[in-house]
């Protein structure tokens, strides 16, 4: 019994191979087909390994991805946490802003109602930074200006690259180990002009964005011309005066209603700053003309003597007190705006009878041997000017139309009429009586007698409707004098100027100024 049950198997099997090996073989009149099973189905599997790091405050967004799905697949956290202030949708895609730095691991879980599969992940959120350490003027980068960026927090060389280039503006000197670089805007600028940098971690992954807002360059052409003019450089940080204010000029500013009165500090408030550097180039856009230049700063037909917006970096320094110039072309004169000390004196110089080389500022003993007085101009120009806005001075409101002036665009209503006319007139008298003082010291003598408009007039006339300018026999004796920065010769011999300084020194007094005469 036990025999044949094993017998009759085998006589089965071999008679199906029997069986099969002859379908195979097609004999007879016509083959066979043998059917095979459907491949088993896929399996559920979650494809995303890695997911990129993070950066608080930066936006983040990534999408998980899995491969044989049997359906719609929902994704949820199964274990761990995800970084504070992101979050895991059904559809796998983890989204919002960090809020706090670390590595964070997670589990994530994929189901398609048939499977599921878990994977292992985790987010590093760094503290990856990047802003403009140097350009950027009350939150604007200007046309045609560089720009320094600076990273910190990374953790390995930073790539940068120009996600948005609407001033058409280039990347150059990119350290990457140092993670810094430099943006130089293009021509295009206005209110809605904005360039978009990014900086990459390239050992985390890290990414950050730095928006730049480009505005008009107002002061392109201001800049230094050592060599061929003579170059004075505008300082209005000097303090001399007793007041909470951080300089003299910001106290001049306050007393015509150009800053706010109770903002004493270094800086002030958006309006403080604009109102200041807005008077500081229309002061040079309103000076230029004087001397037979643009007001935007180019040359002109005008006389070799440059007034740049920013003081002379490296390489060029003014000379110290009680020095000459002493023929050296990195050397600049330096005029103050600060608070006179003698009621009724606006101003004080040498006159240096074109010898073109004393043209230092000295305030290490508290005086002023080169400077104007903006407060003893306050009063004259208040009544010049019939000024109320000493009597209601800006405030944040004026921001837009204080924007507006810098950058010179259209009026954005409010007070920009009263605002305009006010600080264009204080700036126009303060340019005069600065232009009538850097005649004293690059030799001229006063008008004698007086003409109607003379700059160089022993007392000014200040109203709205006044011109200043040199007299044509001022500009004559200028432009043989002229440039003169590190000029070692000039209309006078070496012996005359050697005669006339022995002769020792000569204080004169008027309504406009008090100069020093080298006679």
């Amino acid at each position: 019994m036990a025999m044949s049950i094993r017998v009759r198997p085998f006589a089965l099997v071999f008679a199906l191979i029997a069986s099969f090996a002859l379908a195979a073989c097609g004999g007879g009149g016509g083959g066979g087909e043998v059917l095979g099973e459907p491949p088993p189905p896929a399996t559920l599997t979650i494809t995303t390994t890695t997911v990129p790091g993070g950066s608080i405050g930066q936006a983040y967004a990534t999408t998980l991805q899995a491969s044989g799905a049997q359906g719609p697949v929902t994704w949820s956290l199964s274990s761990g946490s995800l970084p504070g202030g992101l979050g895991l949708a059904a559809n796998g895609t983890i989204s919002g802003t960090p809020t706090a730095n670390g590595d964070f691991g997670f589990t994530v879980e994929a189901d398609d109602g048939t499977s599921t599969d878990t994977q292992a992940l985790s987010i590093g959120i760094g503290t990856l930074d990047l802003e403009a350490t140097d350009g950027l003027v009350i939150g604007d980068a200007w046309t045609n200006r560089a720009v320094t960026l600076g990273t910190t927090g990374h953790t390995a060389s930073v790539t940068f690259s120009v996600i948005s280039n609407q001033s058409g503006g280039a990347l150059s000197n990119v350290n990457g180990s140092a993670g810094t670089a430099t943006w130089t805007p293009g021509s295009s600028g206005g209110s809605t002009v904005s360039d978009r940098i990014r900086a990459t971690d390239t050992g985390n992954g890290l990414t950050i964005d730095l928006d730049i807002d480009v505005m008009p360059n107002p002061v392109e052409n201001h800049t230094a011309s050592f060599g061929s003019s003579d170059v004075w450089w505008i300082d209005t940080t000097t303090k001399l005066g007793s007041h909470a204010f951080a300089s003299d000029y910001h106290k001049g500013l306050a007393d015509v209603g150009l800053r706010a009165t109770g903002s004493t500090g270094a800086v002030g408030n958006e309006a403080d700053e604009l109102a200041a550097l807005w008077i500081r180039i229309e002061m040079l856009r309103q000076l230029n003309p004087m001397f037979l230049r643009n007001a935007d700063g180019s040359e002109g037909s005008g006389l070799a003597i440059t007034f740049p917006f920013e003081e002379p970096g490296a390489g060029y320094t003014k000379p110290a007190a009680a020095t000459t110039m002493s023929g050296s072309p990195t050397r600049y004169s330096q005029m103050a705006l600060t608070h006179g000390s003698t009621n009724g004196v606006i101003g004080t110089a040498f006159l240096d009878q074109l010898n073109n080389d004393s043209h230092e500022n000295d305030t290490s003993a508290g005086q002023i041997e080169l400077g104007v007085f903006p407060n003893q101009i306050v009063s004259i120009f208040n009544g010049a000017y019939s000024n109320t806005l000493d009597n209601n001075p800006i405030t944040m409101a004026d921001v837009d139309v204080l924007r507006a002036l810098l950058y010179e665009q259209p009026s954005p209503g409010g007070r920009y009429t009263l605002i305009r006319n006010i600080g264009r007139g204080f700036a126009r008298t303060v340019s005069a009586v600065l232009a009538h003082e850097i005649g004293h010291s690059l030799g001229l003598d006063h008008t004698s007698p007086s003409q109607p408009g003379s700059i160089m007039n022993a007392s000014a006339l200040i109203s709205p409707s006044a011109t200043y300018s040199f007299t044509s026999a001022d500009v004559t004796t200028l432009q043989s004098g002229l440039p003169g920065a590190g000029k070692s010769t000039g209309a006078q011999t070496a012996a005359q100027k050697a005669g006339g300084a022995s002769k020792g020194v000569r204080v004169c007094t008027c309504q406009l100024c008090a100069h020093r005469e080298k006679r």
